[in-house]
């Protein structure tokens, strides 16, 4: 089976693109991400390691708390516990 050079360099083309994140009008590393639901619990603060604001261009407002394992949480802005933690994380 031949596979031409020009279908090999658009396959590698779109999954470059595909596979690169920019920080276009978003404040956090992901443009595309919002979140569509909150978490229920209050998070260990020593759990966490960053946080970032989703993009302001979705349907709701959030921050995500990414936890020292990598994982990524969606908090309410709102809530006095995400606020208390932002606030700390920005003094230390």
């Amino acid at each position: 089976m031949k596979v031409s050079l020009v279908a090999i360099s658009f396959f590698l083309l779109i999954t470059i693109a595909l596979g690169t994140k920019t920080e276009s009008s978003s404040r956090g590393p992901y443009p595309s991400e919002c979140c569509l639901t909150y978490t229920t619990h209050k998070i260990p603060r020593q759990r966490i390691m960053a946080y970032y604001e989703i993009n302001s261009q979705c349907s709701k407002p959030g921050i995500v708390f990414i936890t020292k394992r990598g994982h990524s949480i969606c908090t309410n802005p709102r809530d006095k516990w995400v606020q208390d933690y932002i606030k700390h994380m920005e003094e230390n």
